[in-house]
């Protein structure tokens, strides 16, 4: 009986039941408020939640509607994008560089720095050809360049003392003076037996005031003439100028070598605040270590440290010890002034910290290490064979570096450090025209822009005159409008 009347109970609701349900379900559903899109949030609502999501996320939005197409372009949506880029961390470099208050950066602007900064990164991972090419002209003799960090300001010093600059964030950058000719432009000239402007070296370097909310920098030049005596004093020496748009703070490292004894190096720490031009007397330290005394590179640290590169391995020195004086030395001064802090030798490695076959990294702990037991620095392989033995100009970055190798062309270089991903990126040859006879300069790298300052093709008669500089750009952004924007 029970399950009898069970059948019979199911079978009723099945036919006459259940359609007044329905009916009953459109009824309530027809007495509830319409449902509100996303698009009707209030613009704030919207703004917070976009402020949460990945950049890849925000821009699949923006192709949802109008209005959030305009939500997307926010100013606080990008700020908080680029925010983390603004400084390094202990695995990667400053991505972003700001040349005045961030309350003066536009949402566009932004915009634009963090597209540009992800869209390099995957133009130096996929692409062997830069998204576009450019070229400048200099109406200089060039013998130096630097690019500023940030990829936006090239600087050329000529070998009259002047130095100009080129802005690469225009699509055609010109040529403008930032520090006029120093000394006589006739020493450029040919003279009756030899070329006393082809014996003039230059060497530029800069430092970034992180203090100041605008683009400052002091520029550190050095002009030395091989052996011909100067024929203006100002021709032979080093002058400092201060830039508003390795020197650090008011330190300033240099290497003198005496004639006669290129054995010996004998290298200074100069406040340089302190130095006046027409006097010789002003306070110096000398760094003069009992090995290792022939530096290729020298850079100043954090804290009163240098750090030098030598064929004999690299080392770290405190030379706040270090007596200041007055007095120079003979150049064939032999006394140790100090010892590293720490060395590390047998490694065999040059200026760029790349061996004949390897090329090295170097991480230095900071704060620093101040047990005697535990290292200051470690030296780690980023990689191995690397086949290009005919080397002209290299320039290393944090993980990309280019190589001219003399006719055969311009290499780009991939490498990963032992805490990241993604190591198993090979070497790229870049196609590169030009023969590159008399260059007095190298390949300029920016990372974080995707840009690459290389030589151009000097064979051509029209070029013969000045000096020729291209401009490539390997992010895949620029590929999208002919200005270069976004």
């Amino acid at each position: 009986m029970l399950a009898a009347s069970t059948s019979a109970v199911t079978g009723i609701n099945r036919s006459r039941l259940w359609p007044p349900a329905r009916v009953q379900q459109a009824e309530k559903q027809s007495s509830l408020s319409p449902v509100t899109t996303l698009c009707e949030f209030p613009m704030a609502l919207l703004v917070m939640i976009l402020e949460e999501l990945d950049w890849k996320d925000v821009l699949r939005v923006r192709k949802a509607c109008k209005a959030l197409h305009e939500v997307s372009k926010t100013r606080s949506v990008w700020l908080n994008l680029c925010r983390p880029h603004f400084s390094p961390t202990a695995t990667a470099p400053q991505g972003l560089y700001l040349e005045r208050p961030i309350k003066l950066y536009t949402s566009h602007d932004l915009e634009f720095m963090f597209l540009r900064l992800k869209s390099a990164d995957l133009g130096w991972r996929t692409n062997d050809k830069p998204a576009r090419k450019r070229e400048v002209k200099t109406t200089n003799n060039a013998k130096c360049m630097h690019l500023v960090e940030g990829g936006r300001w090239l600087l050329v010093a000529s070998d009259t003392g002047c130095i100009t600059y080129f802005d690469l964030e225009v699509l055609k950058p010109t040529e403008s003076i930032l520090i006029p000719d120093q000394f006589d432009p006739l020493l450029s000239e040919d003279d009756d037996d030899n070329d006393i402007g082809a014996q003039i070296n230059v060497i530029m370097t800069i430092d970034k005031d992180s203090d100041s909310s605008f683009l400052e920098f002091n520029l550190a030049v050095s002009f030395c003439l091989d052996d011909t005596p100067p024929p203006d004093p100002k021709a032979q020496g080093v002058q400092l100028w201060r830039v508003a748009l390795s020197l650090r703070g008011p330190h300033l490292a240099l290497t003198l070598l005496g004639m006669g004894h290129y054995d010996f190096h004998l290298t200074f720490i100069i406040d340089w605040k302190q130095a006046n031009g027409d006097q010789t007397d002003y306070p110096r330290r000398l760094l003069h270590p009992p090995y290792g005394k022939d530096p290729k590179a020298i850079y100043l640290l954090p804290d009163n440290k240098l750090f030098t590169v030598t064929h004999d391995g690299v080392m770290i020195f405190d030379y706040s010890d270090i007596p200041e004086t007055t007095s120079l030395p003979p150049v064939d001064f032999t006394n140790a002034t100090v010892v590293p802090l720490w060395r590390v030798r047998g490694l065999g490695i040059a200026f760029t910290l790349r061996g004949k076959d390897n090329i090295h990294g170097l991480i230095i702990d900071y704060p620093y290490n101040e047990g005697w037991n535990e290292p200051l620095g470690q030296v780690v392989k980023l990689m191995e064979k690397v086949d290009i033995y005919t080397t002209v100009h290299q320039c290393y970055g944090f993980n990309k570096a280019t190589i001219h190798s003399g006719h055969i062309g311009t290499y780009q270089l991939n490498y990963q450090w032992p805490d990241e991903q993604d190591n198993h990126l090979l070497p790229v040859s870049l196609h590169s025209e030009g023969s590159f006879r008399d260059l007095h300069f190298g390949p300029f790298l920016d990372e974080q822009t995707g840009q690459l300052v290389v030589p151009a093709d000097l064979r051509s008669p029209a070029r013969h005159s000045h000096h020729s500089i291209e401009i490539w750009d390997f992010a895949p952004l620029y590929k999208r409008s002919s200005t270069g924007s976004l």
